[in-house]
C-alpha cells in the first residue's frame, strides 16, 4: 500500500513588500493552522516518511511546522517543479517516488493543488484553502502504478473543519 497525502501551504503573508512571490514566509495565523492540521495527522496516525515540498518559503516553512508538530525527521525533499511547474509536473514527481517508501506528504499551491486533489478524491473540491490536506491510499507497491490502482479517500480535512 502507498499513502499520500497533498496539503497546501498554511496562509501566507501579504503585508510586507517582498521581492518575489516565492520569497513570502507564512503569517502566525497559517503556523497555527498548520500545526491543527499536524495533530489531526497525528490522531489519524498519518505520520510521513518523506515530506516533499516546493521551494516557496511558504512551503518549506509548512513542512518544517508539520515536522516539528509531529516529532518527527522525516527528509524534506525540497522539489522547485511543484511551485514552477503544473499538475503533470506534480505526478510526475509523485510517480517517480522511491518505492521504499510508503507514506508521502506533498506540500504546494492552488490552482494545481486544487486540481490534485480531484483527480485522486471521491468528493469535488471546488478550493482547497491553506492547510487543507487530502490523503489517499492506493492498492499498490509501487509509486508509478497509482493511476490504475484501486484508491480510498482516508480523509479530506481543512483548519476551519477542526
Amino acid at each position: 500500500m502507498k499513502e499520500l497525502a497533498l496539503m497546501r501551504h498554511g496562509k501566507s503573508a501579504w503585508d510586507k513588500p517582498y521581492q518575489t512571490d516565492k520569497e513570502r514566509p507564512l503569517k502566525a495565523k497559517g503556523k497555527k493552522r498548520t500545526k491543527k492540521i499536524a495533530r489531526f495527522l497525528r490522531e489519524k496516525n498519518f505520520i510521513p516518511e518523506l515530506i516533499v515540498s516546493s521551494d516557496a518559503t511558504r512551503a518549506i516553512q509548512t513542512a518544517k511546522v508539520i515536522r516539528k508538530e509531529l516529532g518527527i525527521s522525516a527528509d524534506i525533499k525540497i522539489e522547485p517543479l511543484i511551485y514552477s511547474g503544473d499538475e503533470e509536473d506534480v505526478l510526475h514527481i509523485i510517480y517517480g517516488l522511491d518505492n521504499s517508501v510508503n507514506r508521502v506528504l506533498i506540500i504546494g499551491h492552488n490552482p494545481d493543488f486544487t486540481e490534485l486533489v480531484n483527480e485522486f478524491s471521491d468528493e469535488p473540491v471546488f478550493h482547497l484553502p491553506t492547510s487543507g490536506t487530502l490523503a489517499v491510499r492506493f492498492h499498490t507497491d509501487k509509486w508509478e502504478n497509482i493511476p490504475l490502482a484501486k484508491k480510498e479517500t482516508l480523509f479530506f480535512i481543512t483548519p476551519k473543519m477542526l
